[in-house]
């Protein structure tokens, strides 16, 4: 067994060490992140320091070797990549390449733990002396380009996925817990293509007589194919999380078809009368919402046996809506999956953060995403392909609080350090960290539809935003200077 020593702190090295597990079909070798405990264990010579300036690699006959010539060892190994480890090893390939090699481990502190977010160095002292933005960048750089391939065979397998669940969904209806509960699948032109670029599906839940965010404009003909399908009387009360156009648009039209009055918060309403312009790429995909104009329910703590949580963080009048007896959270959009990292322009992600402390606490069963998702590990809600995530619900959101107390350390800590805001950006978005590298096309592919209206550069302005300022506007977003 060949045991191949890197220091897990290094965004390079956990590059090529997931390429060496991916290739490594044969267990050929183990990888051992580095320690005082671990080094001196397998090779008498190996000294912990030197093990933190390069890779070492060390054979079952006991040679040692270092650096490049490490990495041209583990080359040779695989015939996908014995030529690199050949041509590597004799002049002037190897010149240029131990000159490389040497580059990026000179640097390499400057994208880990201090700027490159895996953790806290054990040298941070040297990591603010040496690491400037320029090594930053290049291995940064070098991290992508080592795992593109990966990165566009997770969006080819994301898109397949998106496509598959899909058509078992186009326009369904779900019924659950006895038809007690309803996920009523939405769509319509182009708001499909928003599901089938990332998965993100656009529901109408009904619990107990309650329609929870009915969906967007664009979604109506949708919508009325499920309402004609219900007995007379079914929905008695419409409910509706905030004020975002594919949640709100058609609550006029609901309460008029069913002549249930809409249950809205205070700021809700206020938002929706009349609601802001949105920005083109908003309106075009999903759909302008009309002023609300339907009779108003009393406002109060609940709707029919529906406990209403305030969730600020998602946008400022977000609201959950929670039943204690049967345990089911509709979250709405307060819980987008753990590692949602492009969201849009009026997050504010410290009252997030807060939203989801009070969550954490309740007891919790059944959580169901205001898109469609249902987590939970009960056996009365029956598997579905890409719809039902058997996992603890509660898990879930203290993960969710994780990364976002995670984030808010990188944040800060660029900050102390004047960092650029896209510095601070790529810190808080590690290539060691998997869910940094999965979602970086899908990231990006959705900077690039909306102007940079959905992003990863949202995630960080939602901390720094202050929490009364107005809300910017994807323009004031892309030609602005500020962090």
């Amino acid at each position: 067994m060949i045991h191949v020593l890197y220091d897990d702190q290094c965004e390079v090295c956990q590059a090529c060490v997931a390429w060496l597990k991916l290739l490594d079909r044969k267990g050929r070798t183990v990888c051992v992140p580095i320690d005082s405990s671990t080094v001196s264990a397998i090779h008498a010579s190996l000294e912990l320091d030197a093990c933190r300036r390069q890779l070492h690699v060390v054979t079952p006959n006991g040679r040692v070797y270092a650096g490049w010539e490490a990495v041209a060892r583990l080359a040779r190994l695989f015939p996908s990549t014995w030529i690199i480890g050949a041509a590597g090893s004799v002049p002037p390939f190897s010149w240029l390449a131990r000159l490389l090699y040497g580059y990026v481990a000179r640097n390499r502190y400057a994208v880990s733990k201090c700027r490159g977010g895996a953790c806290r160095t054990a040298r941070p002292e040297i990591v603010r002396k040496r690491a400037s933005l320029g090594a930053f960048w290049t291995c940064h750089s070098v991290g992508m380009i080592v795992r593109f391939p990966l990165i566009a065979g997770v969006l080819a397998r994301h898109l397949f996925s998106n496509l598959r669940v899909y058509l078992l969904t186009r326009r369904r209806r779900l019924d659950l817990l006895g038809g007690k509960l309803s996920i009523m699948f939405l769509g319509g032109f182009p708001c499909d293509l928003v599901t089938l670029l990332f998965g993100e599906h656009f529901v109408a839940i009904l619990y107990d007589g309650v329609a929870i965010d009915p969906g967007s404009t664009r979604m109506r003909r949708a919508l009325a194919r499920h309402v004609r399908r219900m007995p007379k009387g079914a929905i008695r009360s419409i409910a509706v999380t905030h004020h975002h156009e594919e949640h709100s648009g058609n609550l006029n039209w609901l309460s008029a078809e069913t002549g249930a009055p809409v249950y809205a918060s205070t700021k809700t309403v206020q938002l929706l009368q009349p609601p802001r312009r949105l920005p083109w790429v908003r309106d075009l995909m999903i759909g302008q919402q009309p002023p609300l104009e339907a009779p108003l329910g009393p406002h109060g703590s609940r709707i029919g046996p529906l406990e209403i949580i305030p969730t600020p963080g998602h946008c400022s009048d977000h609201h959950s809506l929670y039943h204690p007896t049967e345990k089911i959270l509709f979250a709405g959009d307060a819980f987008m999956g753990v590692y949602f990292s492009a969201p849009n322009p009026d997050v504010d992600s410290r009252a997030w953060i807060a939203a989801l402390e009070r969550l954490v606490a309740l007891d919790i069963e059944i959580l169901i995403e205001g898109h469609g998702h249902i987590h939970t590990l009960r056996p009365d809600i029956p598997d579905f392909l890409g719809l039902v995530i058997r996992r603890d619900p509660r898990q879930e959101l203290r993960e969710k609080l994780r990364f976002l107390y995670w984030v808010r350390e990188q944040i800060e800590a660029g900050m102390q350090e004047g960092l650029a805001p896209r510095a601070i950006e790529a810190t808080c978005f590690p290539w060691g960290q998997s869910h940094s590298w999965e979602t970086f096309l899908n990231d990006e592919l959705s900077r690039l539809l909306t102007r940079g209206h959905w992003s990863r550069t949202e995630l960080v302005r939602s901390f720094v935003r202050e929490s009364d300022a107005p809300l910017p506007t994807v323009y004031e977003i892309r030609g602005g200077s500020g962090p």
